[in-house]
């Protein structure tokens, strides 16, 4: 029978415990030769085993108990130095305690262990094994003791870590070429957020910096309203949602998207990327700023007018406070386009913000923004002003257009007009305020221009009666029976002869009667009906006129009042002449009257026109002389044959003196340059008299006769040549 097998007290060697066992048994004399080749062979197979494997029992407190040789020889410590020892005294610090505490509540379970431990041997070097520890359990299931067997991988896994580290300097390299910025951040117990990773080129050009900055919490590195920014992002994405937003930082657009990183089904740390969107968002700024500015003078336009208005009422309801929006218009502005071309005008228009800007208003509102609604139209929104103070602010914006604007050293003088509504008595809504600002506007220029007018509610009782009239006129046009024409005679004074009849529009509304060309020739110009009309009044005069020819009275003339704006359309000579050609009618038998502000413009087109109708024989005379913007200069320059002295200087002659100096220069100054005078409004013998007197050429007047309908002229004609 075998004796028990007890081996060297803290050596455990299996080579040794098979020769014992070999012994006892030839002592025994147990020498079977099968027997003994086993145990040769398995004294080869341990032997090998126990020069490549560490082989370690601890007792169950985890003391080590035994060794073999090789954990001798890789550990550097002597057995003596080990047995009686914990593993501790391996502890490299690369493991954390919760890997040890994990490590031991498996064993002490019962149940085996593996794994790849990093120890510390006794001379400070660090070797990696891989290890399997066996919980050897007693009868009733406990463990008692535990059997450790290692394999040195350290060369292993120094390949590894060569490996991961070539593998991580790759990534580096990968990473830091990146144009964008890649980072991770991991959210610390004090709820800080620290980055641990910092990595791509646009990292470095936000002065984010790894080598300064890694490790460092988000708070300590950005600004506080960036960090404000970019909070509530982190926090939605650490809870597992994905982020997506724009924010500007150090002059650059950027755009960033964050995402949740998860480690055993938690989020552990988020992954951004951050893209320099500068180049896009500044095209797409450039694009918004056109949609909502004015082109030429860069204010804002109607869009952003209409967006700052519905903010600032939405407040003012609040606050019971004024709001004051005031349209701009600059007085005939047309011309400056028409005379001296568009690059010109837009100059001036250029020039008008520039000055609008300047003003100092202040003092008189809590806020105000000017806009450019296109063309001549600018908008002032005054905040939180009294209606007094808005009455001084367009006292003080008509006083500033007093001086003129200067170009190429020659003074372009421009007036405004200006209509107000006041929130919440002039609408109490955008689209009311503008509305009624317009209307306002509008009643500011039928009142004569260079004034302002606060909205009231007959001004849309006004709007409303000139739509009515544009209305009625358009149909008048097109039927034609409604529209006539009146003729006054004009008398030569020295022969008492009459040898012309001015032409005047009337009209006969088959429901309003009788309507003065007062209540509708100025809102025929103003919806463009004026042209048609002086087209259609053109026409049936000339054609009038041949009928009289034709019977007998051949001598007599055609006078016209001619609207600047028909004046001055490019098709007004050719319409012209083909109504003449189209009614037989000589050119040299119609007049033409303009008005002194016709010419006013003294443009290459207006002299080409003059000269044009010049050619054609026809006669141009200037209606009511002295009441316009009288230049002298024009006399000479263009070809006129006539001049009409306005019946405002005539009424009170002969007693008035300023008149009668007034009337004698016009007379005698016409005479020296070669031209025919007319004077109008002849009411009385004794004005007669004095133009006689004076030698004036015509006259005509409701002394002589009122304006006759066509069917009464041919009898007037006769009956006048009979008494002469």
């Amino acid at each position: 029978m075998l004796t028990k097998v007890v081996n060297i007290e803290g050596s455990i060697s299996p080579t040794s415990l098979i020769s014992e066992l070999r012994e006892q048994l030839i002592n025994l004399q147990l020498n079977n030769e099968e027997v003994l080749a086993i145990l040769d062979d398995l004294t080869d197979i341990c032997n090998a085993l126990d020069q490549s494997t560490i082989v370690t029992i601890t007792d169950k407190r985890g003391i080590i108990l035994s060794v073999n040789d090789t954990f001798c020889q890789v550990s550097k410590y002597t057995r003596e130095e080990l047995v009686g020892k914990s593993h501790t005294l391996l502890k490299s610090g690369y493991h954390t305690d919760e890997f040890f505490k994990q490590m031991w509540t498996t064993i002490t379970s019962g149940d085996v262990w593996e794994g790849e431990v990093k120890n510390r041997a006794k001379d400070g070097s660090e070797y990696w094994v891989k290890t399997v520890i066996f919980p050897l359990k007693d009868e009733h299931g406990v463990p008692f003791k535990f059997i450790s067997v290692r394999t040195d991988i350290t060369e292993g896994k120094l390949y590894e870590d060569k490996v991961r580290e070539l593998l991580k300097n790759d990534f580096v390299q990968v990473m830091q070429s990146l144009d964008n910025f890649v980072f991770k951040l991991e959210k610390c117990q004090d709820n800080s957020f620290v980055f641990t990773l910092i990595a791509g080129k646009l990292a470095k050009e936000l002065g984010i910096d790894e080598t300064e900055h890694l490790h460092k919490a988000v708070i300590d590195i950005f600004p506080e309203d960036i960090y404000k920014r970019l909070l509530k992002p982190v926090e939605e994405t650490f809870n597992g949602g994905t982020s997506k937003f724009e924010v500007r930082y150090n002059k650059k657009y950027l755009f960033v998207t964050l995402s949740p990183f998860y480690r055993e089904g938690l989020v552990r740390e988020i992954v951004g990327s951050v893209s320099d969107i500068s180049d896009l968002k500044n095209s797409e700024l450039i694009v918004e700023h056109m949609a909502y500015h004015d082109s030429l003078t860069d204010l804002p336009n109607r869009r952003v007018l209409d967006k700052d208005l519905s903010y600032l009422l939405s407040e003012a309801g609040e606050v019971n406070k004024q709001i004051a929006v005031l349209f701009i218009d600059l007085d005939h502005f047309k011309r400056i386009n028409d005379t001296l071309g568009h690059a010109v005008g837009d100059y001036i228009l250029i020039m008008a913000a520039h000055r609008l800007q300047k003003l100092n208003i202040r003092n008189y509102a809590k806020s105000s923004r000017l806009y450019h609604l296109g063309g001549d139209e600018f908008v002032f929104v005054l905040d939180d002003i009294s209606e007094e103070s808005v009455q001084k602010v367009c006292e003080f914006l008509i006083k500033v257009f007093e001086s003129p604007f200067l170009y190429k050293q020659a003074d372009i003088h421009l007036k405004v007009s200006i209509g107000v509504a006041v929130y919440p008595s002039g609408g109490e809504t955008p689209e009311d305020l503008v509305k009624n600002c317009d209307i306002a506007l509008f009643a500011a220029k039928d009142k004569g221009r260079n004034t302002y007018l606060f909205y009231d509610s007959w001004m849309n009782e006004s709007l409303v009666r000139k739509l009515k009239i544009e209305n009625d006129l358009r149909k008048a046009l097109e039927i034609g029976e409604q529209l006539q024409l009146f003729y006054q005679p004009q008398l030569d004074i020295r022969k008492n002869k009459i040898v012309g009849l001015e032409a005047l529009i009337r009209w006969f509304h088959p429901e309003k009667g009788y309507i003065p060309p007062l209540d509708f020739i100025q809102v025929a110009e103003d919806c463009g009906l004026i042209i048609p009309l002086g087209d259609w009044v053109l026409k049936e005069a000339c054609t009038q006129l041949k009928k009289w020819h034709d019977q007998g009275h051949s001598n007599l003339r055609v006078s016209v009042n001619i609207a600047t704006k028909h004046f001055q359309h490019p098709s007004f000579v050719s319409d012209v002449t083909k109504i003449l050609e189209g009614v037989a009618l000589s050119p040299k038998s119609l007049e033409l009257e303009i008005t002194e502000n016709s010419l006013l413009d003294s443009t290459k087109s207006t002299i080409s026109t003059l000269e044009a109708i010049k050619e054609l024989g026809i006669q141009i005379a200037i209606d009511d002389f002295g009441t316009g913007y009288s230049s002298l200069s024009y006399l000479k320059k263009f070809p006129i044959s006539t001049l009409k002295i306005d019946q405002t200087f005539v009424y009170e002659l002969p007693e008035n003196d300023g008149d009668r100096a007034i009337v004698s220069s016009i007379i005698n100054l016409a005479h020296n340059l070669g031209l025919r005078v007319v004077a109008e409004g002849v009411e009385n013998l004794e004005v007669l008299h004095y133009l006689q007197a004076e030698n004036c050429d015509e006259m005509q007047g409701y002394y002589f006769s009122r304006p006759i309908p066509a069917d009464d002229v041919k009898n007037f004609l006769e009956k006048h040549d009979n008494n002469f």
